[in-house]
């Protein structure tokens, strides 16, 4: 498999992450506006989760190591969640989802490619040639370059990281009467994340692409 599309998948498994995160939010206050108890309304969407990445699964025909982790961290919980009926252990799905995303981050920093590099070269080459080659090189030959990448795949994970251990302790802590205060507080943190991670990447991604301009610049 080439880097670039070895990028992709890293890059596309931390994105569908976020985008099902947002989507089990969506369905969770969907459902309680039609009075759905809060179990059921943090489990059925949890359900239609894991039937979408099999489904997307089934038909790419492979299984990639994220889309595995997913798929296995959902049904682990559902099977809890049902076995147990307790509305915490389903709004712990949450959380582990994404600790678990945060810590595949961080554990790009150890391959040759960190997260923030592969997702640059999945979204930012447009298919074009010339900026793959630029991207590449940059990677091999430019030191600046890779420290702030992985800078930014550093601060990528650790935010992640540490915004589920806050919502777990948010809801570890709640008494029993009151897990859907605390669902709504660790939901708010989750946009608090999302905007973290907007702003950090907003900020950070600013010198490499000004490395890659460079790189363009002189060939």
């Amino acid at each position: 498999m080439s880097s670039l599309a070895h990028g992709s998948t890293k890059a596309g498994g931390l994105l569908s992450a976020l985008v099902e995160i947002v989507l089990s939010i969506g369905g969770y206050y969907l459902l309680r506006a039609f009075g759905a108890s809060v179990l059921w309304s943090l489990t059925a969407p949890a359900v239609a989760v894991a039937v979408v990445v099999l489904v997307v699964t089934v038909r790419r025909r492979r299984i990639d190591l994220v889309g595995l982790l997913v798929f296995a961290e959902i049904t682990a919980t559902i099977v809890v969640t049902v076995a147990t009926r307790s509305a915490r252990v389903a709004a712990l799905r949450e959380v582990a989802y994404i600790f678990i995303a945060g810590v595949f981050c961080l554990a790009t920093l150890v391959y040759r490619t960190p997260l923030a590099h592969a997702s640059a070269m999945s979204v930012a080459t447009f298919g074009d040639p010339k900026r793959e080659r630029a991207f590449d090189y940059a990677w091999r030959e430019i030191p600046g370059y890779r420290r702030w990448q992985r800078l930014l795949t550093a601060s990528i994970g650790l935010i992640m990281v540490v915004m589920s251990v806050a919502k777990a302790y948010v809801v570890l802590s709640a008494p029993d009467n009151d897990i859907a205060h605390a669902v709504d507080v660790a939901n708010i943190l989750t946009f608090v994340m999302i905007g973290a991670l907007v702003v950090v990447s907003a900020v950070l991604i600013r010198r490499p692409r000004k490395i890659i301009e460079q790189v363009l610049q002189r060939t």
